[in-house]
């Protein structure tokens, strides 16, 4: 798709799709949040039961992991993941809607203190999460709480939805640092002692490295690590799951440090394979809630235009760290 400039005029299709925003926005932003949740997960089982591609990309993905789940155990945990997203997706519209009353009630946020004892660093932080979980919540709830951060992210395609969608993300104080400017987004948010949001676990293409991740090299952007490895950032991991009763829960855990060696090229590689590792230990916890609908596994080592595999010597010097 080419890219989209602000002097770019809305196509069909974009007028297509926010028509479509308007009307599904009217029905259900108002809605009560278990009616919400309800109607999503009915329409994700409506897209499993529809949409082959992504039921066999889910299945694909799971026997890539070494997670050895059974093929009953693969079809349960497919079935969850689309009920999952189905409900995740269409609860967007009612979050943002959401009262801060509302946002008290349905998000629960659990170790706060983790947050605050890094922001108190002053030095800036990576606050590190995956697709797993609600990420949309974690940034709506942790700055509604005063707990304000720089998230990297992208652009929408439709002119016409990347404004509802900023100004969602914006809503109490978080920033957008938009992908094309990211580097010197986020070394700037971090010189004001900011947190800079990562979701680390898309496939990276030949602009990534080779890391470890269930079982299998996965290519990743380092832009994080390099930030970590160079301004020698802190990484605090926070992650999100629905509970049975409807409620969302959002857990900071305690922030690390990353190896210095001095070697910016092996620093970069151990952070974004820590933090890699540290999105893995969630996903091993409880599977259900991660993104499998995404080729995690798409570029694969020897192909054509794929990163280089890291120096065994990295691989081996990381392996005590990942226990």
């Amino acid at each position: 798709m080419a890219k989209r400039t602000p002097d770019t005029p809305p196509t069909l299709r974009h007028r297509l799709e926010y028509g479509v925003f308007r009307l599904l926005d009217g029905l259900i932003g108002r809605l009560p949040w278990a009616t919400v949740q309800a109607l999503g997960e009915a329409a994700g089982m409506a897209f499993y039961l529809v949409d082959a591609r992504h039921r066999r990309i889910v299945r694909e993905n799971i026997r890539l992991t070494d997670l050895e789940l059974s093929d009953p155990e693969i079809r349960a945990l497919s079935r969850t993941c689309f009920r999952h997203f189905g409900a995740l997706f269409v609860g967007l519209l009612r979050l943002r809607r959401a009262t801060p009353e509302e946002l008290d009630r349905w998000i629960r946020v659990e170790g706060q203190e983790h947050f605050d004892a890094v922001q108190a660093k002053g030095t800036g932080f990576i606050q590190l999460t995956g697709h797993y979980g609600n990420w949309e919540a974690v940034a709506l709830a942790q700055s509604r709480l005063g707990k304000s951060l720089a998230v990297i992210g992208r652009e929408l395609d439709n002119p016409l939805l990347e404004p509802i969608s900023l100004a969602f993300r914006t809503r109490f104080g978080n920033r957008v640092i938009f992908k094309d400017g990211a580097v010197r987004g986020a070394i700037k948010a971090a010189k004001a002692g900011m947190g800079i949001g990562f979701l680390l676990d898309q496939d990276g293409l030949g602009m990534g490295i080779f890391v470890r991740f269930l079982g299998q090299w996965a290519s990743t952007f380092s832009t994080a690590g390099m930030l970590a490895a160079r301004y020698r950032l802190p990484v605090l991991p926070v992650f999100s799951w629905p509970n049975e009763d409807g409620t969302i829960t959002v857990r900071f855990e305690p922030a690390f440090d990353c190896p210095h060696t001095g070697d910016l090229e092996r620093d970069t590689w151990t952070a974004t394979q820590l933090m890699t590792s540290c999105l893995e230990a969630q996903v091993r916890r409880d599977p259900r809630w991660w993104f499998w609908m995404h080729r995690r596994f798409k570029t694969r080592p020897g192909e054509p235009g794929s990163p280089d595999l890291p120096p065994e010597v990295w691989v081996e010097s990381i392996q005590p760290l990942h226990n």
